[in-house]
C-alpha cells in the first residue's frame, strides 16, 4: 500500500473542516402552501470576495413535539432569521441523516451559489415519524485559498487547496500540470484530502484517462474516476502532483449507474505544525515523469515474425523468437553451435539447426573456392 487511506465520507457524510472558515446554515420546511420545497446555499458574498461551498452535514428533523420547555427561547435553537422557528434544529429534535443517500450533493460542491430540490421523509431514527424540516450545515471556502494547478504560483501558506482548471465545471482538454508541496520542517507527513474527484475512466479496463498522480519519491499514484470526502496522508515532507488530461473532450461519465459531469478535482493540502510551500506551473512536453506514464503500452503477438540481431564484435547471431508463457530463457552460442531456446517447440529447433548446417555449407564452398 503506497499510502496511508482513510475514507472518511461517502455521500451522505462529510468531513468537518478545522479551518477558520465562513459557516453557514440553510433550512427548508416540507409543509409548503405550493410548488416542491427547495433549498438553497450561497457563498457567492463572503468576506473575503466569493467562496466555495463545501457541505458538511445534512439531515432531517422533526420540531413537534419538543420537549423543553421554553419554546420562544431561540438560544436553544439555531434559528435562521426569516425562516419559521419550526423549521430551525433545535438540540432535543429528533434527527436523522440516513435519507442522505437520495441527495446529490456533489452538484453543490466547489460552486458559489446551489440550489437544490428536497422532499420529506419517513425518518426510521424517528419511529418512522416523518421529517418537518431539512437542516444543512456547510462552509464557504474563500476563492483565492484555492489554486488552480495549471497556473503559476510559488508562495508559503499555512494550509490551502488545490483544483482544476475551470473547476467547479469541466476541465480543458490536453492539460500537463503540477504543483510541487513541501512543508519547511517535521515528519507527519502531508494530509491531503479530495473534497472531489472526477476524471474520466476507461470504462473497459478501468484504467486512468484523465488523471491527478501524487509522486512521493519513486511512488507514484494515479487517481481518476469518483472520488468523494476522502482523506490520504503522504509520509513525506515534499510531494509532487501531477495533472493530465487527453485530446478527447468528454464532460460525463456514468459511475456506479449514476451520470455525473467530470468537474476535475478540489483537494485540500495541511501540514501539521508547518507552512507549506505551493509551486505549480504547466509541464512540458518533454517533462521524464509525464512521459514514463503517458507512454503507450507495447506487446506482441504470438505470430509475430523472429527478428535477427548481429554481434559483430563476438561474431555471434541471436535468433528471437517468440516468448513462451512461462519461460523467459534464453542462451546464445557461438558461431559453430545453433542457437537454442528452453521451452521452445521441436519445429524451432529444427529451424535453428537449418541454419547451422547452410552456415557449415557455405563455408565449406568458400574453403573449396581460395584454393
Amino acid at each position: 500500500m503506497d499510502f496511508a487511506v482513510t475514507i472518511l465520507a461517502i455521500c451522505g457524510c462529510f468531513l468537518h473542516s478545522a479551518a477558520a472558515y465562513e459557516n453557514k446554515t440553510a433550512s427548508q420546511c416540507f409543509k409548503v402552501e405550493r410548488g416542491q420545497p427547495k433549498i438553497n446555499l450561497n457563498c457567492s458574498m463572503i468576506n473575503d470576495g466569493p467562496g466555495m461551498i463545501l457541505m458538511t452535514s445534512a439531515f432531517h428533523g422533526r420540531s413537534y413535539p419538543r420537549q423543553w420547555p421554553m419554546v420562544k427561547d431561540l438560544t436553544k435553537c439555531n434559528h435562521i432569521p426569516g425562516v419559521p422557528l419550526k423549521c430551525s434544529y433545535c438540540p432535543e429534535d429528533c434527527t436523522d441523516s440516513s435519507m442522505n443517500l437520495a441527495y446529490d450533493w456533489t452538484k453543490c460542491t466547489g460552486k458559489e451559489e446551489c440550489e437544490s430540490y428536497v422532499m420529506q421523509a419517513s425518518m426510521g431514527r424517528c419511529e418512522n415519524q416523518y421529517s418537518d424540516y431539512l437542516h444543512v450545515d456547510y462552509s464557504c471556502i474563500p476563492q483565492k485559498e484555492v489554486f488552480d494547478i495549471c497556473d503559476t504560483t510559488d508562495k508559503w501558506v499555512p494550509e490551502g487547496s488545490i483544483r482544476s482548471p475551470n473547476y467547479p465545471n469541466h476541465y480543458p482538454t490536453n492539460q500537463k500540470c503540477m504543483c510541487t508541496l513541501e512543508a519547511g520542517w517535521g515528519t507527519n507527513g502531508i494530509d491531503l484530502t479530495f473534497h472531489e474527484l472526477l476524471l474520466e475512466k476507461n470504462k473497459e479496463d478501468q484504467t486512468c484517462v484523465d488523471w491527478l498522480m501524487i509522486k512521493n519519491g519513486n511512488q507514484k499514484t494515479k487517481k481518476c474516476g469518483e472520488i468523494f470526502e476522502t482523506k490520504v496522508n503522504v509520509p513525506s515532507r515534499k510531494i509532487d502532483l501531477y495533472f493530465f488530461s487527453d485530446d478527447k473532450d468528454n464532460d460525463k461519465q456514468t459511475f456506479q449507474y449514476f451520470e455525473r459531469p467530470l468537474k476535475g478535482f478540489w483537494v485540500h493540502f495541511k501540514f501539521s505544525g508547518a507552512n507549506i510551500r505551493i509551486n505549480c506551473k504547466k509541464v512540458p512536453l518533454y517533462d521524464p515523469i509525464l512521459s514514463e506514464m503517458t507512454r503507450p503500452t507495447t506487446t506482441t503477438t504470438a505470430a509475430a515474425m523472429p527478428d535477427f540481431t548481429t554481434d559483430v564484435t563476438n561474431t555471434t547471431t541471436t535468433i528471437r523468437q517468440p516468448i513462451v508463457k512461462g519461460d523467459t530463457r534464453k542462451k546464445k552460442v557461438g558461431r559453430n553451435n545453433s542457437v537454442h531456446k528452453v521451452g521452445a517447440s521441436q519445429g524451432d529447433s529444427s529451424s535453428a539447426s537449418t541454419i547451422s548446417s547452410s552456415i557449415h555449407l557455405i563455408s565449406a564452398m568458400l574453403m573449396m573456392l581460395m584454393k
